[in-house]
């Protein structure tokens, strides 16, 4: 099985992080999947946008649920990358849907909320996934795995987020329906991941970009690859394809 390539943050190796060009192009290069980041706004809506400060990756200050989706809709979210993207905004995650809808993409929407916006941050994603269903079905994923069991209004997919191994993955699944697990990509060896995906569970590992790295998971066999750079990604998969056959 080839694992499939997920741009991570969109095509973030050459376009600024979580904006509109960073996915557009992802799609143009021929990624199978997008992963973004998810947080709620002062007035409870969702956006893309990975830190919890606007400091990083926009021209804005503080935090992100402090600002209100008219607020974080006025900032450039490219022009920390390259002036020439100073146009690009924080998109909302309604917009992104709404654009994914034709595309023959899966989205990897990762959940960063704090534990006190689990329930509404839950939510929201539901209501808009079912606002804008998907042509294929997408993945939730997040670091807080308590928010994954709220999720299963949704026509989606949940995967743990872990940096490292987990314990009784099976329990997961079997009890919360969870089944995907996405795991920093050092942190399993070719067969641990096997003998996963053998188990039904599916395993998107990240974020790989060294091209060595690249063709080793190319050859185990795991459900995705999520890389910064989905364009090298593509070539060295479809070289390892030529290598086997």
């Amino acid at each position: 099985m080839k694992p499939a390539i997920v741009a991570h943050r969109g095509f973030s190796r050459a376009f600024p992080e979580n904006t509109m060009i960073a996915f557009r192009e992802a799609v143009a290069a021929g990624a199978e999947g997008i992963e973004l980041d998810v947080q709620l706004t002062a007035d409870d809506e969702l956006v893309i946008i990975h830190d919890h400060t606007l400091d990083r990756t926009t021209d804005g200050h503080g935090a992100v649920n402090q600002s209100t989706l008219k607020q974080l809709s006025g900032l450039s979210a490219g022009s920390w990358f390259d002036h020439k993207f100073a146009s690009e905004r924080v998109p909302a995650l309604q917009e992104v849907l709404k654009w994914a809808q034709p595309q023959n993409i899966q989205l990897n929407i990762e959940l960063k909320h704090l534990p006190e916006d689990r329930e509404r941050t839950a939510m929201e994603a539901v209501n808009l996934l079912q606002k804008y269903p998907q042509r294929r079905r997408p993945v939730f994923s997040s670091f807080d795995h308590p928010v994954l069991p709220m999720l299963k209004g949704a026509e989606a997919d949940t995967a743990l987020l872990s940096l490292g191994a987990v314990l009784e993955p099976d329990r997961y699944k079997k009890e919360h329906g969870i089944t995907g697990l996405h795991i920093q990509y050092t942190m399993m060896t070719p067969a641990e991941i096997c003998e996963l995906e053998k188990r039904g569970m599916a395993v998107r590992v990240y974020t790989v970009n060294h091209p060595d790295d690249l063709e080793k998971l190319c050859r185990t066999g795991c459900t995705a690859v999520i890389t910064d750079d989905p364009a090298l990604a593509l070539r060295i998969r479809t070289t390892v394809e030529h290598s086997v056959k």
